[in-house]
């Protein structure tokens, strides 16, 4: 009896099942991070490649074309994704999108003109959108509630391990190698040779199967109290993506427009800065999930929206010495960054699974809508003052509106994740 007793009090273990199906999405989440950091580190070069030479001085108008492409596509295929992943399954969804951005980020690479580059990055979007949700869903319903939290943390890491290696890679290919930008996208298309080894590896969601065959619908659940969690989190949502697309973003340009000044290498000091703050987000995505299990999901995403709130000013406006900036990214990258486990951890936990994938994936994508016009607005407004500074302290106000509306979620830790 005091052995029955010991064994169901006991914590659950992670098996084979559990650390491949964070292996699996961990490896795609790296590749979704890659994709989208390629086009913040090389959209500079391209467009000096592709713009006529009466258009240069407008770059980074079209720069931010580029980004709110990508963002249109993201936000799209994301919506779109999520309502496949709760209709037709986690893996069918997972598998169709990753082979549509890779294909998208190779076809990127033979672009000729800034208008065929906006629609492949489109295009990549919509793919990258499409496997987020119902990559997180996975994880949330593979993982016992006891884990949960801190492998939504190590998720939400690969994302920053693939910018992570983009910037070390444009750094060798740009930087060391003086190589030309397209070959960033060329290297894209290894998502799909992954998909093609493991995709009969891919399991289901066992919690997807048996709602789905209870036949439960996605309409009726996200009705009262599930709406209003949808509204208020979409509104967090909003907070971390319009700051990070309109400042975060612009971190390897304006880094490197500091080095121009000085006569740096442009690649080289861009690689570096995308470098250290991805190693700092790394950091951050991962100690989120242990801090969230600490002090709840609430007062941690606060803590964070609080720190990316004074790091914007300290690192586009109060600091101008080129090596104090690089360093700061690594700060700059756990706050404004790290928030992204965020999504990976709490909205999961407050929709039931039938409506788990569309619910995150509105919140995670649906704000992309609104954050496409932050890279142009920004641009306008980097072309009025004259740099980066002053438009970035502007848009970092949009932090104020994440930790307050946090505060108005339910806290979720240590309940069980709704069937």
């Amino acid at each position: 009896m005091t052995q029955a007793i010991a064994a169901a009090g006991a914590r659950p273990r992670l098996g084979r099942r559990e650390w491949g199906v964070l292996a699996l999405t961990l490896m795609f989440w790296l590749f979704d991070g890659y994709e989208v950091y390629a086009l913040i580190l090389t959209m500079i070069p391209a467009l000096h490649s592709l713009l006529p030479a009466a258009d240069l001085k407008a770059t980074p108008r079209y720069a931010g074309y580029l980004v709110s492409a990508t963002l249109f596509g993201w936000a799209t295929g994301g919506i779109l994704g999520g309502v496949f992943g709760d209709k037709i399954g986690r893996k069918k969804t997972m598998i169709l999108a990753i082979l549509v951005y890779a294909v998208f980020t190779g076809t990127s690479a033979l672009v000729q003109s800034w208008g065929q580059l906006a629609l492949t990055r489109f295009l990549t979007g919509v793919g990258i959108g499409a496997e987020w949700g119902v990559g997180t869903s996975l994880l949330a319903e593979s993982w016992p509630a006891a884990y949960r939290t801190k492998g939504a943390g190590l998720l939400q890491s690969g994302f920053s391990l693939g910018a992570f290696a983009a910037s070390g890679i444009w750094w060798w290919i740009g930087g060391q190698m003086h190589l030309s930008w397209r070959w960033i996208y060329v290297i894209g298309i290894l998502p799909a040779l992954v998909v093609f080894l493991t995709a009969r590896r891919i399991p289901e969601s066992y919690r997807w199967t048996q709602a789905h065959r209870r036949g439960e619908s996605i309409g009726v659940i996200l009705r009262g109290r599930y709406g209003r969690h949808l509204i208020v989190a979409l509104l967090v949502s909003i907070s971390i993506t319009v700051g990070w697309w309109a400042i975060s973003s612009w971190v390897p340009s304006y880094v490197g427009q500091i080095a121009a000044r000085t006569g740096g290498n442009v690649a080289y000091y861009s690689g570096i800065a995308g470098l250290l703050y991805n190693a700092g987000e790394i950091a951050g995505c991962i100690l989120f999930g242990f801090l969230a299990d600490a002090w709840g999901r609430k007062p941690t995403a606060f803590v964070f929206f609080a720190g990316s709130l004074i790091i914007t000013p300290v690192v586009f406006l109060w600091v101008h010495d080129l090596q104090a900036i690089l360093w700061l990214q690594l700060a700059n990258g756990f706050l404004t960054s790290g928030l992204y486990s965020w999504y990976t951890i709490q909205p999961p936990e407050l929709f039931p699974t039938a409506a788990r994938a569309t619910a995150i994936s509105v919140i995670f994508n649906g704000a992309r809508y609104l954050a496409m016009f932050g890279p142009i607005v920004a641009s306008m407004l980097i072309q009025a003052f004259g740099g980066y500074s002053q438009a970035a302290t502007a848009f970092g106000l949009i932090y104020i509106l994440g930790a307050l509306a946090v505060l108005f979620l339910p806290e979720t830790k240590g309940k069980a994740l709704p069937d």
